[in-house]
């Protein structure tokens, strides 16, 4: 057998062990967030007596998520001001006629657009990017957790899902007013489930 011939199946070999074992990576995956289910939570100090939670909607998007290489992923959100919803009708409009709170209720959006995940092992990373929020964007760091990844048994599809969870200084993005009653550290928690195809 020629020098050549061996080479050929060596290769072959090669690359099919490599196929066979995982390690060939596969292309990000294109997931549609549902948005019926994701929300971000967010909780900040009540004159040191508890924490009062509130929510936020996140708007119709899209990410990729590539397993084998999570630096290959990304995701960018919105969220319209106007969903935030501190559970209590009367407290949401207070907050809304306040014009210490002028600053975030005139922006129409809050949003997060990743800059970089880093893996850490099988199911936990450091999500890193940019939040606009007040008008002021800041790079802030989220620890993430992949719940699971499988078939969804309600809609089929195959599907993700996401915790991600942090600490965020609203006087950073000039949002100080209350210091005496609030905090000033929001304790923020994202989950996301999304699916491959429509919302």
């Amino acid at each position: 057998m020629s020098l050549f011939r061996l080479i050929a199946i060596a290769t072959s070999l090669v690359v099919s062990i490599f196929a066979s074992s995982g390690i060939a990576h596969a292309a990000p995956v294109e997931y549609t967030i549902g948005t019926k289910l994701s929300r971000v939570t967010f909780g900040i100090g009540h004159q040191g007596f508890i924490e009062s939670f509130g929510t936020l909607n996140i708007s119709p998007a899209t990410l990729k998520f590539d397993n084998d290489d999570w630096s290959n992923s990304s995701v960018a959100v919105t969220m319209l001001t106007k969903t935030l919803d501190m559970g209590d009708s009367l407290w949401n409009k207070q907050i809304r006629g306040d014009e210490s709170w002028t600053k975030l209720f005139a922006n129409p959006t809050i949003s997060f657009k990743s800059m970089r995940i880093e893996r850490v092992d099988n199911t936990n990373g450091t999500l890193i990017g940019d939040l606009t929020l007040a008008g002021v964007t800041k790079s802030v760091s989220l620890k993430l957790h992949v719940n699971k990844i499988g078939l969804n048994d309600v809609s089929e599809k195959p599907s993700v899902g996401f915790t991600a969870t942090g600490t965020v200084k609203r006087s950073e993005f000039g949002l100080n007013a209350y210091e005496d009653l609030v905090g000033d550290e929001l304790s923020v928690k994202v989950q996301i489930e999304a699916s491959v195809g429509g919302d």
